[in-house]
């Protein structure tokens, strides 16, 4: 996938790899899809404080052979963002956005076999099966579907006859109202029609280019 925008960024995203764009302000972005019998992809929009939201816009990638693979009871993780404490007590740290603390695991559960992941209880916990499906928190997901797990410190994660990838989520919970549009997220009903009314008359666009 190539991906290109208005603060000058021009990045194609191959097999495993992962990118990550903070809006902030206001950004304009294409990405484009190449032609491929499978293409399997997932795009996570993660919400800012109120008070943070009109940050400078920037954007990150990553490798896939950059990606931390973590051998655990039950599977396999990719530590895609945040940090993860293995069995032996060993911190393992991935990527750490600006922003919002972020815990993002991309798991391979073997068949008939448990994951058990300890999160902090104040957090929002969200996960998808992207492929297969798998029992989440004693209960049968079926595949591409999300779940929002709330109480509890650790989720438990088992695995049916095949092998299941499932997408694991947990960022601190802001208790904020959103006001979503489009492609646009803002705090409040007037902050987004503020933005939409930036667009058509052409003053959306407040940064230039910022590159890592």
């Amino acid at each position: 996938m190539h991906h290109r925008d208005s603060m000058g960024y021009e990045d194609t995203v191959s097999d495993g790899g992962v990118q990550w764009m903070c809006a902030g302000s206001g950004v304009m972005h294409e990405e484009t899809i190449p032609a491929a019998k499978r293409l399997l992809g997932v795009q996570l929009w993660l919400n800012m404080p109120a008070a943070e939201k009109m940050t400078r816009p920037h954007y990150h990638a990553i490798r896939g052979a950059d990606i931390e693979t973590i051998r655990i009871e039950g599977g396999e993780l990719r530590l895609l963002a945040g940090r993860y404490v293995d069995a032996e007590g060993r911190l393992h740290v991935g990527y750490q956005g600006e922003h919002l603390p972020l815990d993002y695991y991309d798991l391979g559960v073997e068949p008939g076999k448990t994951v058990a992941i300890d999160v902090d209880e104040d957090r929002s916990v969200l996960a998808f099966t992207l492929e297969g499906s798998a029992r989440v928190g004693g209960l049968p997901v079926g595949p591409k579907t999300a779940v929002r797990l709330e109480g509890g410190d650790r989720v438990v994660i088992e695995g049916k006859d095949e092998r299941a990838q499932v997408l694991l989520m947990s960022s601190k919970r802001l208790d904020e109202p959103v006001a979503w549009g489009g492609p646009i997220v803002m705090s409040t009903r007037e902050e987004l029609m503020d933005a939409f009314r930036e667009l058509e008359d052409g003053s959306f666009l407040k940064e230039g280019s910022l590159r890592d």
